[in-house]
């Protein structure tokens, strides 16, 4: 029962007696745009939940014959890249030997991966329009904190590292570390991540995000992670399950009427105006289900000066 973008334009244009009327397209196709990005924000949907086990592909690229950098056709798009992943060619006249992976990545001034090396140049023929396919798990590297997110990352569900040892990652937000661990340039075993980016993904194209992992890993590893992936707003059919297709559908309808009533109720249209920054607000102070409800310690209300445990070597102010 899936929907074509330009039928959804129609069926939504039609509560304003648009549907064969190219300016009602367009009103109800930011309809559509607007209605996707309120879907995003009002619930964690079960039907966007993936992991990264199945890996991702960028099309477009081009594979240079003899050469092992690729760079990024447009910006953002080699983005989920992290290095020690495997790489494969899947398409065009270039080939690549098994076994290849991401040696290294350079990053343009906004923050995006502007170009990846590979472990191995490639071989046949240049192909200006190749598409390269990564693994998805990310491996964890001795000494490395931060890692690129999946290109279509929205929100964590819950990670667990798969080599040994082999255990589930408890999301904590950077604070709540920062007042846990003392020495935070001590290595050891990865027992949390959360998502953080050291440039504010706003800066970035796309809205780049990156996570880290806690502690600072002392041994290689492969983590996998289970997420939510972002609704793509403008897909064509429309990125909405077949369950929930009109009721998303009327919602863009209603918002339609809404923007239409503006110039002669623009009081409405101010009402729906401020839900949506506070819908914005909500999700923003929910960063991930993972994060553990739980009670919160003295130490970390700020009621002790003894932390809840240490990292270094024995600390006589603290007796520990």
């Amino acid at each position: 029962m899936s929907m074509t973008r330009a039928l959804a334009r129609v069926y939504v244009a039609r509560v304003l007696g648009g549907a064969n009327d190219d300016k009602a397209w367009d009103m109800a196709e930011e309809a559509l745009v607007r209605a996707a990005s309120d879907w995003q924000t009002a619930h964690l949907w079960e039907s966007y939940l993936k992991d990264t086990s199945l890996g991702f592909a960028v099309t477009g690229l081009t594979a240079t014959l003899a050469a092992s950098t690729v760079s990024a056709a447009t910006a953002g798009v080699l983005d989920g890249v992290n290095v020690g992943v495997s790489v494969t060619i899947s398409s065009g006249s270039a080939t690549l030997a098994a076994g290849t992976t991401v040696l290294s990545y350079t990053r343009a001034s906004d923050g995006t991966i502007a170009t990846i090396t590979l472990s191995n140049a490639f071989g046949g023929t240049t192909n200006t329009n190749a598409t390269l396919t990564f693994s998805g798990d990310i491996p964890i590297l001795e000494g490395v904190q931060d890692y690129n997110a999946p290109p279509d990352f929205a929100t964590p569900y819950m990670a667990r590292l798969t080599s040994s040892p082999e255990w589930d990652l408890t999301y904590i937000r950077p604070r709540l570390w920062n007042r846990m661990a003392v020495n935070q340039t001590t290595r050891g075993i990865v027992e949390a991540y959360t998502m953080f980016n050291a440039i504010s993904p706003a800066t970035q194209a796309r809205g780049t995000k990156r996570l880290r992992v806690y502690r600072i890993p002392n041994a290689d590893n492969v983590m996998q992670m289970a997420y939510y992936r972002a609704i793509n707003e403008t897909a064509d059919p429309v990125d909405v399950p077949d369950e929930y297709l009109y009721k998303f559908l009327d919602y863009a309808r209603g918002l339609l009427v809404m923007t239409k009533r503006a110039m002669d109720s623009p009081g409405d249209y101010l009402k729906l105006a401020g839900s949506g920054v506070q819908s914005a607000v909500t999700d923003d102070e929910e960063d991930s289900e993972d994060e553990d409800k739980r009670m919160i310690s003295q130490m970390e209300q700020g009621n002790m000066n003894r932390p809840l445990w240490t990292n270094g070597a024995f600390n006589s102010e603290y007796g520990v």
